[in-house]
């Protein structure tokens, strides 16, 4: 049962008016008429008021209605948590993204070096892989790939996840 229902069937019960009720609150009859009508609540001071007044528990009073508000508070808390974990996983699927391209730009650029470097060194015989100079260059290029790889698994695997 509602707030308003209840104030109702209490003030029903006890045999009062609108305007007996008001002026034992010291309210207007209008503030009464917006609580049965279920427009506005009393402020706390004023439900302490009703209560010790029909002398009843405020819990007693409120117990239904305060039910239903911490129902939709516990659903609107949980829509609010669905929304921010769902923000998190797509900001961290877009680090992951970012970071998989810049990979993939550094592996380009460094083995884009690592030729230019092979194709001038005329001593070599063998492409890339032979040239002691471009060991370094190598070594980066293989880092940057396994970095890669690692970044797209975790990608796929958050992907699913999400699922």
């Amino acid at each position: 049962m509602t707030f308003r229902e209840q104030l109702i069937i209490l003030r029903d019960k006890h045999k009062l008016s609108q305007q007996e009720l008001a002026d034992k609150l010291d309210v207007s009859r209008q503030t009464v008429c917006r609580w049965e009508a279920g427009k506005s609540l009393p402020s706390l001071n004023q439900l302490g008021n009703i209560c010790k007044a029909f002398e009843i528990d405020p819990n007693a009073l409120l117990g239904e209605e305060n039910r239903n508000l911490s129902d939709s508070g516990e659903a609107e808390s949980k829509k609010r948590a669905a929304a921010l974990e769902k923000k998190k996983a797509i900001a961290s699927v877009a680090c992951i993204g970012a970071a998989i391209l810049a990979a993939i730009v550094g592996l380009a650029v460094t083995i884009v070096y690592a030729v230019k470097d092979a194709l001038y060194d005329t001593s070599v015989s063998v492409w890339i892989i032979a040239v002691p100079q471009n060991t370094p260059m190598i070594i980066l290029s293989a880092l940057l790939a396994v970095f890669i790889s690692v970044l797209a698994i975790v990608l796929i695997l958050m992907l699913r996840k999400r699922r």
